[in-house]
């Protein structure tokens, strides 16, 4: 879907304005992903990965680069090191760790440059439209970067925020963590309004090292999000990643695994709820690069209303990696008549001796579960908000047990409360 020359304009202004800031080799490179975009356009459903989701609607919409915005802080926010964004501008700063380990990426670009210039637009696939926006036109980027052996007990946050009508906002964020580093990560992606989120991150594990990444969509129900997470492992590290899609009226997430260092092990959990008219869609890909790789996939969907979900996972065990384990699974349920979830789990295998197995359910809420809680003293309304509470907060199995857990607890029953209210049985 090629960008028609009448609509090049505030994509033209936003990447003359992004490229001249930074060295030389960034200039370059957004530069050249602009061009890009400007010749492929957005994505169309001719493209078997876009066969299930629209953007020509966003396409026609007259969007804008904003100012940077105020701060809008989720309730309850666990105590932790925090970075928040206003419209894709970063507005406070509140950690004791220096501004080279969690800070603005463009400050980066003014002192030690390394971690950027050596990572920076190497793992985000360079054939994808949206990614090339992204890297012409983002500005106030996050930076992680954990040098060898620390360890961050405490969780870190970047709140993300949108509040200007019919903005379009490109955020970026660099995940470094060298070899034996030990962090978590919360990214939550939140607003008021009707925008355009498109954000990219990038995250590299040194050998042995060791992240809990969590990215929490509470987008507003006039917003689009499209994002892409891409991450690359080396030997022997551990990377947890849980995407919850609680909020959003067109909701697109991108997420690549590639296990590059043989004994790497990934997991990979999801939750997505779709009411109203919202549509959520999910497209995973794990690669397994090296021996001795372990992954575990899981991502649990709920629809109601008219509300649509997708999920288009696939798991490729490259030659060479053998003893390769791998598991996916997508369990989804639907809450209304009018609902609509596609499963496609998919495996490609080119090596011997590995364990690796598929599947997908899409259903009901169990009759004979819901009839038990009610002959033990719930009402209809009480069994269902339980059993429906105990097949999401599955998703969160690796998130230790405390303060964290309990947030995101929180956040994923107040979005399910307001979903089963609008959906009722």
């Amino acid at each position: 879907m090629r960008i028609a020359s009448e609509s090049r304009a505030p994509y033209l202004a936003a990447g003359r304005s992004a490229i001249e800031a930074g060295p030389s080799w960034l200039k370059r490179m957004r530069h050249e992903a602009l061009e890009n975009f400007l010749r492929d356009g957005f994505p169309a459903r001719e493209d078997e990965a876009w066969k299930y989701t629209s953007l020509a609607a966003l396409e026609k919409k007259s969007l804008h680069s904003p100012g940077p915005g105020p701060e809008f802080l989720p309730d309850g926010l666990p105590p932790g090191h925090l970075l928040t964004y206003g419209n894709g501008y970063v507005l406070k700063r509140s950690t004791s760790l220096p501004d080279s380990m969690l800070g603005r990426m463009d400050r980066a670009l003014e002192h030690a440059t390394a971690p950027l210039s050596r990572h920076l637009g190497t793992l985000a696939g360079k054939e994808s439209a949206l990614v090339a926006l992204n890297t012409a036109l983002w500005r106030e980027g996050a930076l992680l970067h954990l040098p060898a052996g620390w360890r961050v007990s405490e969780p870190m946050f970047i709140v993300r925020t949108i509040t200007e009508e019919a903005a379009m906002v490109h955020e970026r964020s660099l995940i470094v963590l060298e070899p034996g580093a030990e962090a978590t990560l919360v990214e939550l992606c939140n607003g008021r309004g009707e925008y355009w989120r498109n954000p990219v991150t990038e995250i590299l594990l040194g050998a042995g090292a060791r992240l809990l990444y969590v990215r929490l969509v509470e987008e507003s129900a006039a917003a689009a999000h499209t994002g892409a997470l891409c991450a690359r492992q080396e030997r022997d590290s551990r990377l947890d990643v849980l995407s919850l899609a609680l909020g959003g009226g067109l909701t697109r997430q991108d997420i690549a695994l590639d296990l590059a260092g043989p004994g790497a092990c990934a997991t990979l959990n999801g939750c997505f709820l779709a009411g109203g008219r919202t549509h959520v869609d999910h497209h995973t890909r794990i690669e397994h690069s090296a021996a001795h790789t372990q992954s575990r996939e899981v991502f649990r969907g709920i629809a109601g209303g008219r509300g649509r979900g997708v999920f288009d996972g696939l798991i490729v065990v490259r030659h060479g990696a053998e003893k390769t384990d791998a598991r996916q699974s997508s369990r989804n349920l639907l809450l209304s008549p009018h609902a609509e979830i596609d499963a496609k789990p998919q495996l490609e295998i080119y090596a011997d001796d590995v364990k690796c197995s598929h599947g997908a359910t899409v259903g009901r809420l169990d009759a004979g579960q819901q009839f038990y809680l009610q002959s033990r003293g719930l009402d209809a309304v009480e069994a269902r908000a339980l059993l429906l509470r105990a097949f999401a907060l599955d998703a969160l199995a690796a998130v230790p047990a405390g303060s964290l857990r309990a947030w995101l607890e929180g956040r994923v029953e107040a979005a399910l409360a307001a979903l089963a209210g609008a959906s009722p049985p």
